[in-house]
């Protein structure tokens, strides 16, 4: 098949494109830094540059197209002006959908969304039929963007299928990597003991996962949570990381008000600001809140079961890590 990947620069898409590539399809990207496709990519993929804005290369770029990946998006931080992930996550996907209505051949558009649009879980397990909670404009614009591809299926009859990972590392991620720095420096990484929990997914696997949606006919118009094994605590998370770069995990957390003022230092010192803080209000968030999915239909429907425990998952990250000096 012909495919297209949106977002194929990015840390999804790279992963995706190079399990595509490995089974043998022939894979087109639109992308808004067409250098640094090529630099990913060389001569392996047919690189169109364009943004999603952009009706006639939109247009372009679908052309013989028989499967879409939707990956495109902006990763959240609280210096982003909302109206950024809206122009992104909503518009484009827009202008997608309406170049997608009059496409001969299209047998799936697989749509990237995110569990965010849930907000923060507590330590019950949320489904598909659970109320969305989002609660910072790049969950709120995920999940404006998704309610778009689902109205196109029922209006349109366009075979979509909406997945939403929870959160993807491995190779080739840069979010988690203050975390692992601050495990490998021996410093506190948790804060309020560390007793949150997070619902990772190794990055092989969400690329397994957005095949499995494509390909599985009983799957369009169906959304899925995926995510990894178990949920686990940052303690524990930190701890698993500390196990695997031979050191002693850091005994000490810091308190959530201590947080919260460092946060603010860092805001308004000279040079440093929101943008480059080393600690924000939503990362405290991050680390601070539950948020778990059950992934039971993404089981049932797709045969979807994660293969890379997260022991495994830390090493690889960590050796990519090493390998390209970040640790």
């Amino acid at each position: 098949m012909k495919v297209l990947v949106t977002g194929a620069t990015g840390f999804l898409g790279a992963a995706l494109v190079g399990r595509l590539l490995a089974e043998g399809e022939r894979v087109r990207v639109l992308a808004r830094d067409a250098y640094k496709a090529h630099r990913l990519f060389g001569t392996r993929v047919e690189i169109l540059q364009g943004n999603l804005l952009e009706a006639p290369k939109v247009a372009a770029a679908l052309k013989d197209i028989e499967v879409i990946y939707h990956l495109a998006g902006r990763l959240y931080h609280p210096s982003i002006p909302a109206a950024h992930y809206f122009e992104t996550h909503v518009e484009g996907t827009r202008v997608l959908l309406q170049c997608c209505r009059d496409l001969p051949g299209l047998s799936r558009l697989v749509h990237c969304s995110t569990t965010g649009v849930y907000g923060v879980t507590g330590l019950n397990a949320v489904d598909e039929a659970s109320p969305y909670a989002p609660t910072n404009p790049y969950e709120q614009s995920k999940l404006a963007g998704e309610e778009l591809v689902i109205q196109a299926h029922a209006e349109a009859q366009l075979p979509v299928t909406v997945v939403r990972p929870a959160l993807v590392y491995g190779p080739g991620d840069l979010h988690l990597l203050g975390f692992f720095r601050q495990v490998a420096r021996g410093l506190p990484a948790t804060i309020a003991g560390g007793c949150a929990y997070i619902h990772p997914i190794y990055i092989d696997d969400m690329s397994r996962s957005f095949l499995l949606a494509a390909r599985l006919p009983h799957a369009i118009g169906r959304c899925y949570n995926v995510a990894g094994h178990f949920p686990v605590s940052f303690t524990d998370l930190a701890g698993t990381i500390a196990n695997v770069l031979k050191r002693h995990p850091c005994p000490l957390s810091l308190p959530t008000w201590m947080a919260y003022g460092a946060a603010m230092i860092f805001r308004w010192l000279p040079g440093i600001g929101e943008a480059s803080a080393p600690l924000t209000t939503s990362r405290i968030d991050f680390l601070t809140h539950s948020r778990i999915y059950s992934c039971e239909r993404a089981r049932r429907e797709l045969q979807f079961t994660p293969q890379v425990e997260l022991n495994d998952g830390i090493h690889y990250t960590i050796a990519w890590y090493r390998e390209h000096g970040y640790l």
